[in-house]
């Protein structure tokens, strides 16, 4: 397994140390790590081979083995919300409690890759089916990612930050990649089926 920074951290904490409350960042940076390495450490207890872990802006994203069970990406993906919701109960302090709260809610949006659209895609994959599920999922995703994109050019124009509209651009990118990688996937499992 690698670890790896990505530059948008490094840029980001010298952005939060001279213009922003440095403090406020690395404490929700921290709780919004512990979050992702709770998915971490459930897939390793799943025997689950991780790939990498990158540390980015808004967290760390594992690369996990190519085909992992709808169960386990079940039991993966609510792992992190799960914790976070422990963490926003253990401590008794009401900022660890709204930040715990606010990750929680964020990771249980109906987008793909986060873990609330994880859920939903393997909800509905057992529901509908497989191809079915997955365009349905995509269709929650894309619609959601457009309605935060609209939010967030509001809150850049009206309040001047411009925090939710990197995090947008950063979504729409990583979703479109995962998107597209589990379109792969699903084309080489059928081919493999078919031999």
């Amino acid at each position: 397994m690698s670890l790896k920074i990505h530059i948008t951290l490094i840029l980001i904490l010298i952005y939060n140390y001279f213009f922003s409350d440095i403090k406020l960042f690395i404490m929700f940076y921290m709780f919004v790590v512990m979050h992702e390495l709770s998915h971490a450490i459930v897939a390793l207890l799943l025997k689950v081979d991780i790939k990498e872990l990158e540390f980015t802006p808004f967290g760390v994203c594992a690369k996990y083995e190519n085909n992992i069970s709808d169960l386990k990406e079940l039991i993966i993906s609510a792992s992190g919300p799960l914790f976070s919701i422990f963490l926003a109960y253990s401590y008794g302090n009401k900022i660890y409690f709204i930040i715990n709260i606010l990750i929680t809610i964020f990771n249980l949006l109906p987008v793909y890759p986060l873990d609330g659209g994880r859920i939903l895609r393997v909800i509905l994959k057992f529901i509908l089916g497989q191809k079915r599920g997955k365009t349905i999922s995509t269709y929650f995703t894309n619609i959601i990612l457009i309605l935060f994109l609209f939010v967030s050019i509001f809150i850049a124009a009206y309040y001047k930050n411009f925090f939710f509209l990197v995090m947008c651009f950063y979504m729409l990118k990583l979703s479109k990649s995962e998107i597209k990688k589990d379109e792969i996937l699903c084309v080489i499992n059928y081919l493999q089926n078919e031999e």
